[in-house]
């Protein structure tokens, strides 16, 4: 039952190298995850050329130039090796792979800067320069740099334009204030007026109410006067005839003296009469004017009143705003943007684990087909069952070892932060074994071709597993293939036991499917072991398509 151990015994040279295949894994792991583990945190090895022409311009009596701006700020700036440099030195760098982006700041980047508000408005030209054919990914990144710079300037500008206007919405609102100032003293004179126009009617009423008592005094007067000449004159008429003729001459000249009285007091009575119609139509006239001023003076005073209130309710809406500096960097940058991650990643590498681990581990079981003889003849052993244990056990161990040896790499080596390890190492052992039992089977039966098999079978499943980019990003194929190969299950598992959480594949899914792959991969090689023992044809067939002599 332990024949190929004893085999192992008497050949230390195939422990050695069973025991070097079983470091495959670790060391396959090793090596990729240290190349890439935490390349993020290292962006500041990368040289970024920064070329600026920018000559300045002047926007609102301000001196402006964006590139000093950037240069300034990139002083600052660790996230990549900032470096000011010429064109032709930073093109020679980026061709031969010194530097992974050119950023060329134009001559004009200032004035086209002071456009915006023109008629014809110009826009800021940035350059951008990279190389994807020595280093896509740093390219990437190289270009990230330069769309940094590029959102610098463009928030540069915006704060620029953006401080001016709160400065002159504050003077608007200065300027509302004086305004209403100006206009409520204007109405206070405006009300003075008012007042005065009304004081004016009164005494114009008065006058035409003292005139019109006097000339009425007057002319009552003088019809009293007149009365009573009429009243003499009728009297001397009657006297006329009674008089001795001595005195009818004298009498009859007092009647023509009292006629002529009588006459000349009727026309004092007309004067007077016009003279109290005349004063009442001027002071009449002179009432309507000052009447309509007051009206005037009113309708001034009521517009001036609306215009107040319209000048102080927008001003309102300005009183209402913080117009300063802090206001102006929260308009240029108004979106706070709070980040929330489901699963907490330590680095680029803590990620990308699950897929290495599983691409080394089966690299690991194609070493060993390669290597040991899983087609050893049947006569080295007592019966099919010693032969099928025998082989078995072998094949455990070396799962075992291999596990064992690539997990203490990762927790002790890499210090992997594993949320579930316990279901992390399980996975990790039941992909080994599954592995192992899958290509044991493939050059049990198919010998080199079982191994090329095997070999075509992790292309494709490197291919389809999701590893880098998302599987919607790959063709119909690979996402066709991504739901029906096993590491694709082994991967996501994996990684949900690193970072806790359950995704469409998730990990019950991977363990019912990796136990039926060792559970059909141990009958299918127990049947065959079987034939192996029992037809001798069939075995030598199996041996030569393996090309090995023992």
């Amino acid at each position: 039952m332990f024949e190929d151990f004893r085999h192992l015994m008497k050949r230390p040279i195939l422990i050695i190298s069973l025991l070097a295949i079983a470091t495959i894994p670790a060391i396959y792991t090793s090596i990729f995850l240290g190349s890439m583990w935490d390349p993020y945190s290292n962006t500041d090895e990368l040289t970024i050329q920064v070329v600026n022409h920018d000559e300045g311009a002047t926007v609102n009596g301000e001196d402006i130039n964006l590139g000093a701006d950037i240069e300034a700020a990139l002083e600052e700036n660790d996230d990549f090796d900032w470096q000011m440099a010429d064109r032709e030195a930073a093109d020679q760098s980026l061709e031969q792979g010194e530097s992974y982006a050119v950023v060329v700041i134009p001559e004009t980047a200032s004035s086209d800067a002071a456009t915006l508000l023109d008629a014809s408005p110009k826009k800021v030209g940035i350059e951008i320069e990279t190389n994807p054919g020595y280093n896509y990914l740093g390219s990437v990144m190289g270009g990230q740099a330069g769309t940094a710079i590029k959102d610098e300037i463009g928030q540069s500008i915006t704060r620029l334009y953006t401080e001016n206007l709160l400065e002159t919405l504050d003077d608007i609102r200065t300027s509302n204030n004086e305004l209403i100032d100006a206009l409520t003293e204007m109405q206070s004179g405006v009300d003075e007026l008012i007042a005065g126009t009304e004081e004016v009617q009164t005494g114009i009423e008065d006058i035409g109410s003292t005139v019109d008592t006097s000339t009425s005094d007057l002319a009552a007067g003088n019809q009293q006067v007149t009365d009573g000449l009429n009243t003499l004159d009728e009297n001397l008429t009657g006297y006329e005839n009674q008089v001795p003729p001595q005195l009818a001459q004298p009498v009859a000249a007092m009647q023509a003296g009292v006629s002529e009285l009588i006459s000349g007091n009727q026309s004092v009575q007309t004067g007077i009469e016009d003279l109290g119609n005349g004063v009442t139509s001027g002071t009449d006239e002179l009432a309507q004017g000052n009447t309509s001023v007051t009206n005037g003076l009113n309708e001034l005073d009521d517009s001036l009143t609306q215009m107040i209130e319209e000048v102080a309710d927008g001003n309102a809406q300005l009183e209402a705003l913080s117009l300063n500096e802090e206001n102006a960097s929260s308009i240029t940058d108004p979106v706070e943007v709070v980040e929330s991650e489901l699963t907490h990643i330590g680095n680029y590498g803590q990620t990308f684990a699950p897929f290495i681990i599983s691409v080394s581990l089966f690299l690991g079981s194609v070493a060993f087909s390669v290597l040991y003889p899983i087609n050893r003849a049947a006569e080295h052993y007592r019966s099919f069952m010693h032969m099928t244990v025998s082989k078995l056990l072998l094949i455990l161990t070396q799962t075992l070892v291999t596990s064992l040896l690539l997990s203490a790499v990762l927790i002790f080596g890499f210090h992997l932060e594993i949320e579930n390890l316990s279901m992390f190492l399980w996975i990790l052992v039941l992909w080994n074994l599954a592995a192992m039992m899958f290509i044991s089977v493939l050059v049990a039966l198919l010998g080199n071709v079982g191994k090329f098999i095997a070999i075509v079978f992790l292309i494709l499943q490197i291919s389809s597993s999701a590893s880098t980019f998302p599987i919607q990003t790959t063709g119909p194929l690979y996402q066709y293939l991504h739901s029906l190969l096993p590491m694709s299950y082994v991967v996501t598992a994996m990684r949900e036991a690193v970072f806790d959480f359950e995704a469409a594949l998730a990990t019950s899914d991977a363990l019912i499917y990796l136990i039926v792959v060792i559970a059909l991969g141990l009958v299918l090689f127990a049947v065959i072991t079987a034939l192996k023992w029992r037809y001798t044809k069939f075995e030598n067939i199996t041996r030569t398509m393996s090309r090995v002599e023992y």
